[in-house]
């Protein structure tokens, strides 16, 4: 199994919000315990970050219970999403939405969708990818912080 997008949009926020609001990662078909990749702890490192620590963990009810808001980085991640957990009643976002809570429906079609560097196996896709990756967070960081509600 791999750990390749999910790492970075954990760790971050995490770094630039000094960890308010708290972020976690998770992914539906995660292996638990699973390291992140190699060229994502290299992307990390080149930022100043460390996912040395970084396990993977499946998306389940008790990873969901009292989060703030889920934000995947797809619309297929959010139509698998809303299939799984139908009952969801927290706000559900898309990295590249920043602000949009989708959770009642809504188009997704506009989000831009977060690359995903595995396939290309690259550097220099995985470099994009952290880029495009702290853009959008930083797009989100309005929209996170505590006492703010979009």
């Amino acid at each position: 199994m791999r750990s390749v997008r999910r790492p970075l949009p954990a760790v971050l926020p995490d770094a630039s919000w000094r960890g308010r609001p708290p972020c976690a990662s998770a992914g539906r078909d995660a292996c638990p315990g699973s390291p992140a990749t190699a060229e994502s702890c290299d992307q990390a490192r080149e930022r100043g970050l460390d996912l040395a620590r970084h396990r993977s963990r499946p998306l389940d009810p008790a990873v969901l219970e009292g989060t703030g808001w889920v934000l995947l980085m797809t619309p297929g991640q959010l139509a698998r999403f809303r299939s799984r957990f139908p009952g969801y009643a927290g706000r559900v976002g898309l990295l590249g939405l920043p602000g949009i809570d989708l959770a009642a429906g809504g188009d997704a079609a506009a989000a831009e969708t977060v690359d995903d560097p595995y396939r290309a196996g690259t550097t220099l896709a995985y470099a994009r990818m952290a880029d495009q990756v702290d853009r959008l967070v930083g797009a989100w960081t309005a929209h996170l912080q505590p006492g703010r509600t979009p």
